[in-house]
């Protein structure tokens, strides 16, 4: 008996060594803290099983009559030969970690192979082997439900199995006797040996579940540390100077030895060098896929993410590693965890930024409501007219009114009708128009099917007012014109207001539509910024905003968005 003992411990290690080997696995880490899919079982009944056949190939041929006559990787047995192996650690320990599935399974793969070799106890064994890893998966979701995937309750239920398992082989073999026989001499070295096996893999196993835990706890510390660090930033979009202090706080906290940033595929923010040709081709597959794609050289590797806000690509992060070989799962993950968080907080951003937006317009709309330039000048306008031309003033009147009302319920819409928006317009125009007679002439081209279309209140009439104030209409000497024009192609609404103004000097236009700018004419100078700022915020990249300009011809303001109804 000490013999073999001897001889089936120096088989165990063999066994141990594939234990270790598996737990290098990422499925098998992934299996730790998740149900497995259909897939994960299939994979982890292969591995166990395969584990479980090399325990038959590596364990050692006794008879009867208590001799050992067995050579390594013996795959053929005689009809009074056994074996005495080491094949249950695998069965057990995929049962325990794996649940009845993954026991079962592995079961039927080794207790099979053991069955296919032969011997007076085979079929005997098998019959063991499938009730061990029934048994095993039980158990083991019994200890997974209570948090006891630990190697001294797993320990202890191998070994209630082993010795059950033990007790039912002479009792389903067709020589009884026989088999008990074997079994007096070789029992006992298997349950010893086979529990000890399952002890020390569940040892090297919970190692793992270990170092797992203390690797994500480190990860969750790194990357609440970052997000702490950078919300505030991310809240103001975007831009340069979040990206620069969100890349150097990046690079400070994790393994990354560079980082960039990029809005679309133009660079933001980049902690070293220029970028090659081949990171910016990488780049722009990635900001047109919205996939990750990652490339390596001898000297680096780079991964690059995209960053998403309300389920459209805005731009790229870039992390390079200067050891790519070195590059660990964990890593990996830790990158992508921070590409999504930080394109949740630039979509956190971007409804702040929108609220903020909308409030500003509220305001602002209330503002021209109570303004007294603009009453006072409406009204006075009205009163003049009712002795010369009481029908006008009338008309006027009732302008005044639809104005007022359209910029109050503009204040809880997201988007109003084309033909709303419209309607305000023609309302601003005529009490405007009534105030300079003959100075001004608005013109509309617009497809008919367009006026239930969707736009963002306060969208035309600021543009129009723009043109009216700024563009000094009632000083040309001629007739001031504004024409706008609403059209669609395919998904895309177009959207253009064009005037004959004295246009805008260049050094001012560049800004114009980018930020809050001094005005020189009643306003604050934040319309235009107000109004890109908005179709961002609500349209992200598909919506655009641009503006050309020429001294003493006009202006002309383009805008496209998606086209809704």
């Amino acid at each position: 008996m000490w013999d073999l003992l001897a001889q089936m411990l120096s088989r165990m290690t063999l066994i141990i060594t594939i234990a270790f080997l598996i737990t290098r696995l990422h499925i098998f880490r992934q299996m730790i803290y998740r149900d497995l899919n259909m897939k994960d079982s299939v994979v982890m009944i292969l591995l166990f099983g395969l584990f479980g056949v090399i325990g038959n190939y590596t364990a050692i041929v006794v008879n009867p009559e208590a001799h050992m006559i067995s050579n390594l990787w013996n795959p053929n047995l005689q009809m009074d030969n056994a074996i005495a192996d080491t094949r249950n650690i695998g069965i057990i320990i995929g049962g325990l970690v794996g649940g009845p599935v993954v026991g079962l399974g592995s079961a039927l793969i080794a207790g099979g192979h053991r069955l296919i070799m032969g011997g007076f106890i085979g079929d005997a064994t098998f019959i063991a082997s499938l009730i061990g890893g029934g048994l095993a998966g039980l158990f083991g979701r019994k200890l997974r439900v209570f948090g006891l995937i630990r190697p001294l309750p797993m320990f202890l239920s191998g070994l209630l199995i082993l010795i059950i398992q033990i007790l039912l082989i002479p009792l389903i073999a067709s020589q009884h006797s026989t088999a008990f026989h074997l079994i007096s001499y070789t029992g006992i070295p298997i349950i010893v040996i086979n529990s000890i096996g399952i002890w020390i893999c569940a040892i090297v196993f919970n190692s793992v579940i270990q170092d797992e835990e203390h690797t994500r706890a480190s990860q969750t510390a790194t990357a609440l540390s970052i997000a702490n660090q950078t919300l505030s930033l991310f809240r103001q979009g975007l831009n340069a100077s979040s990206a620069k202090k969100a890349t150097k706080i990046i690079q400070q906290l994790t393994n990354v030895n560079d980082v960039a940033i990029t809005r679309g595929i133009r660079e933001l923010a980049h902690t070293g060098g220029p970028s090659s040709k081949s990171e910016i081709k990488y780049r722009k597959l990635v900001f047109k896929t919205g996939k990750m794609e990652s490339a390596h050289s001898s000297d680096y590797e780079f991964i690059v993410f995209p960053l998403v806000v309300k389920d459209k690509t805005i731009g790229t992060i870039t992390f390079y590693f200067n050891h790519p070989f070195q590059v660990t799962s964990v890593d990996r993950e830790m990158a992508e965890g921070l590409s999504n968080l930080f394109s949740s907080q630039l979509e956190l951003g971007e409804v702040e930024r929108y609220n903020h937006l909308l409030q500003d317009a509220e305001v602002k709309a209330l503002h021209a409501q109570i303004h007294p330039h603009f009453l006072f000048n409406a009204l006075n306008t009205i009163v003049a007219l009712c002795r010369m031309d009481p029908l006008l003033a009338r008309q006027l009147l009732l302008h005044l009114s639809t104005f007022l009302r359209n910029n109050l319920r503009g204040l809880t819409d997201r988007l109003v009708r084309v033909e709303k928006e419209l309607e305000n317009v023609h309302a601003y125009f005529a009490l405007e128009n009534a105030r300079f007679p003959g100075k001004f002439e608005l013109t509309i081209e617009m497809d008919s099917h367009l006026n239930n279309a969707l736009i963002p209140p306060f969208l035309l009439q600021p543009l129009v007012e723009n043109a009216i104030t700024h563009g000094e209409l009632k000083d040309l000497g001629g007739i001031g014109k504004i024409r706008i024009d609403i059209k669609q192609k395919e998904a895309t609404l177009y959207l253009t207001v064009t005037d004959n103004g004295i246009g805008v000097p260049p050094e001012k236009l560049a800004d114009l539509g980018q930020r809050v700018v001094n005005s020189t004419k009643n306003g604050s100078g934040s319309a235009l910024f107000n109004i890109k700022e908005r179709l961002t915020a609500l349209f992200s990249q598909d919506a655009t905003f641009q503006m050309e300009s020429k001294q003493g011809q006009g202006t002309t303001i383009f805008i496209t968005l998606p086209i809704h109804f």
